[in-house]
């Protein structure tokens, strides 16, 4: 296995020094070619992240934790060289209100920008929110990702974003809509309910207590958390650190089953391979079961909830 785990690094060690010139550089790059730049280094941070996730059974505890601490320092950087390197483009949606005497929360204003780059192995603990279709310090709310719908339906699902939701408490949010979704990062969550779609990218989680999570992605991600019901969709194993108390079941038991395949099909999803229940924790790199996580057992299981979270925004 050291042999392994040495060929991988020999590998990533390569590509990442290679990233690293290419970060010294890009203050030099012209300015009609900047974007592409960054847009190409996104690419290759999010590739070097895969590959960590990908070689996790192969690589040493050592090397994981060295690969994970290489792809958040270059995220960092790149995030710190754009916000200095590309002005911000800012947008504003006016939030859905419901209907007079409804008895339904208000749906919080929404802005956006452009796509951010691709998250670390584990997210930098402040996220970039001006780069994101946002939810942020919302109390007691229903949050629909619908309130941006522009119109424009062949735009809206040609461009999939990227969601932040941060500091929100009480809150149910509903992601599923025609506006595709890229990857959802989550920060600072209290017992909050989320339906979110299958996505293509990621789903980052940290700071988060008491919340429901419906959730379909390529790779997830949940840090500094505890106490969670987790509904989940992952064709990567799922990675958790310093979590406690999370709960895991399948996204399909709860999902409305002739939904799905259609949103498969759109965030190019597989749809046959789950692992669900094959989390990896950082903080128990031992043979026995981590006792951070464990399956919900099936009296546990709430088939209702997506329903009456979708339900609020189809009546």
């Amino acid at each position: 296995m050291a042999d392994a785990s040495r060929d991988v690094r020999v590998v990533f060690d390569a590509e990442k020094k290679s990233i690293e010139e290419a970060l010294a550089n890009l203050s030099n790059v012209p300015k009609n070619e900047l974007q592409g730049a960054i847009d190409s280094l996104v690419q290759r941070i999010h590739a070097l992240e895969k590959t960590v996730t990908e070689k996790i059974g192969i690589l040493l505890a050592y090397d994981v934790r060295t690969c994970m601490e290489a792809t958040k320092s270059l995220s960092e950087q790149l995030n710190q060289l754009r916000a200095s390197l590309v002005p911000k483009a800012k947008f504003s949606f006016k939030s859905r209100r419901p209907a007079s005497g409804s008895s339904s929360p208000s749906t919080s204003s929404v802005s956006s920008s452009p796509k951010p780059a691709a998250a670390s192995l584990k997210p930098t603990s402040t996220i970039n929110q001006s780069l994101f279709l946002k939810f942020e310090d919302r109390t007691g709310e229903h949050l629909f990702i619908g309130s941006l719908y522009s119109g424009d339906e062949e735009r809206e699902r040609k461009a999939a974003k990227d969601v932040a939701l941060t500091n929100l408490t009480d809150c149910t949010i509903n992601l599923v809509h025609n506006i595709l979704v890229g990857a959802v990062h989550i920060k600072n969550l209290k017992r909050c309910t989320l339906v979110i779609p299958p996505v293509s990218g990621s789903i980052l989680l940290h700071d988060c207590e008491g919340c429901t999570l419906i959730g379909a992605c390529h790779q997830s991600r949940m840090h500094t958390s505890s106490n969670m019901d987790i509904y989940l969709h992952v064709t990567s194993e799922p990675i958790i650190e310093d979590c406690t108390d999370m709960r895991f079941a399948p996204y399909g038991q709860v999902f409305p089953a002739e939904e799905l395949d259609r949103l498969f099909e759109a965030a190019h999803l597989n749809a046959s391979v789950n692992y669900y229940d094959k989390v990896k924790d950082f903080n128990w790199l031992r043979q026995q079961q981590s006792p951070n996580w464990r399956l919900l057992e099936p009296s546990e299981i709430k088939p209702e909830v997506a329903q009456q979270v979708l339900s609020i925004d189809r009546s």
